[in-house]
């Protein structure tokens, strides 16, 4: 098994972004050869949210073909554009981690 741990921090009044990221990113990981489940947990900073996005899957090349299809890195090459010209620039801070299941004997 393969876990995937993205976590996106934003400031609070930006927090609907991550909302909605959350409800699409659910319907089409759900659809997903190989996915387990997948869950977005909350948590409020002082100044900022945080949604940390944990998904499951089967192996790491699941993984791997879900976030290589083509509508994905699309809408990343989309983001990139959006951010050069969006003002103010909305900071959302990501940090990606990934575990292998450890199997203890």
């Amino acid at each position: 098994m393969f876990v995937m741990n993205a976590s996106f921090e934003i400031d609070k009044e930006h927090e609907d972004r991550l909302a909605h990221k959350a409800k699409k990113n659910k319907q089409e990981i759900l659809e997903a050869d190989g996915v387990v489940s997948f869950e977005c947990w909350r948590k409020e900073h002082r100044e900022t949210v945080e949604y940390v996005f944990v998904s499951k899957w089967e192996k790491q090349e699941d993984f791997k073909a879900w976030i290589s299809r083509e509508e994905h890195v699309e809408e990343h090459k989309e983001m990139n554009k959006k951010k050069k010209v969006e003002e103010p620039a909305v900071k959302i801070k990501k940090t990606l981690r990934s575990f292998d299941l450890f199997e203890i004997e």
